[in-house]
C-alpha cells in the first residue's frame, strides 16, 4: 500500500430535493483515502464503497441525487465551517464542532484501538504509557481519539511520540513497512487491513480500546437554515436502524451496533 497517497473528502451534492429547491446545492464531503475509480479490491476502497453506499441511502430517503467531488480532508471541515460545503460524513461530536454543525444523524459506531508491536505489549497498559516506548505511533492528521488523548496531546512529550498521517492509507503504510511501533486506528478498518496482509499483521496486536463513539452526518450551521437541517435531520431517521441499514453495515464487516 503506497504512503503517497492522496487523501481527498468526497463532496457529494444533493439536488433536487424540494426544501433545497430555492436555494444552494447542499455538500456532502466524505472523507476517503483513495480516488473513488480505484480498484474495489483494496481495503481502503472497501471504506470508501461502505461510505457511498450510506450516503446513497441517505440521499433517497431525502430526495435528492448526487455528485462526486474531491476536497482534501482538512480543508473540507473549514469549509464545514465556513459554510462552503453543507455536510460531511464520520464526523466525531465534540462541543467544538457543535459550535458550527449541526449532527443530524448518526450512522455507525467507531472503535478505536490501539494496535502495537507484540514485543511492546507489557510495556503499555495505558496510553500514557507510549512515552516510555522506543518508537513513535502513526495516528491521522486532526483524527479524534476521545477526550482522554486530546488531555494527553497537551504534553509536548506525548505529542513527540506521534507520528501524523495524511490518510488511512498512508497510516498503514507506516505499520506495513514498520516505520512506527503501531498506530491508532479504527478496529474495522485495522482487521480488514490485517487480512489482506497476515504476514505483517502477524507482528502486531490489537492492544488497547482507546475511545469508542458514533460516528455522524454533521450539517453546516451556516451553509444550511434549520429547515434544511431538519429535512435531512428527518430522512436519515427514517432509515436509520433500518433492515437496508443494517445490511450495508454487514455487508462491510461494520460495527452494527447503532445508537
Amino acid at each position: 500500500m503506497s504512503s503517497g497517497v492522496v487523501a481527498f473528502c468526497a463532496a457529494v451534492v444533493f439536488l433536487c430535493s424540494p426544501v433545497f429547491a430555492d436555494s444552494s446545492p447542499c455538500s456532502l464531503a466524505v472523507p476517503v483515502t483513495e480516488q473513488p475509480h480505484q480498484s474495489t479490491t483494496t481495503e481502503p476502497s472497501r471504506w470508501f464503497a461502505l461510505q457511498q453506499e450510506l450516503l446513497q441511502l441517505l440521499a433517497e430517503s431525502a430526495d435528492c441525487s448526487i455528485q462526486l467531488i474531491k476536497v482534501p480532508w482538512a480543508r473540507g471541515l473549514l469549509m464545514l465551517q465556513e459554510g462552503e460545503l453543507d455536510l460531511v460524513m464520520t464526523l466525531s461530536k465534540t462541543p467544538e464542532r457543535e459550535r458550527y454543525t449541526d449532527f443530524i444523524g448518526s450512522h455507525y459506531l467507531e472503535e478505536m484501538i490501539l494496535v502495537l508491536r507484540r514485543e511492546h505489549q507489557q510495556q503499555v497498559q495505558t496510553l500514557n504509557d507510549l512515552l516510555q516506548l522506543p518508537g513513535k505511533i502513526a495516528v491521522l492528521r486532526d483524527g479524534f481519539y476521545g477526550e482522554a488523548y486530546q488531555q494527553l496531546r497537551r504534553n509536548p512529550a506525548f505529542e513527540r511520540k506521534l507520528q501524523a498521517a495524511q490518510t488511512i492509507s498512508h497510516q498503514l503504510a507506516f505499520l506495513q513497512h514498520q516505520r512506527v511501533l503501531g498506530i491508532i486506528g479504527e478496529k474495522t478498518q485495522y482487521e480488514q487491513w490485517a487480512r489482506s496482509h497476515p504476514e505483517q499483521a502477524a507482528d502486531y496486536v490489537e492492544h488497547l480500546v482507546v475511545n469508542r463513539n458514533p460516528v455522524y452526518f454533521a450539517a453546516s450551521r451556516k451553509a444550511l437554515s434549520q429547515q434544511q437541517r431538519d429535512h435531512l435531520r428527518q430522512s436519515w431517521a427514517k432509515v436509520y436502524g433500518s433492515a437496508k441499514h443494517k445490511a450495508i453495515l454487514q455487508k462491510y464487516g461494520w460495527n452494527t451496533v447503532l445508537q
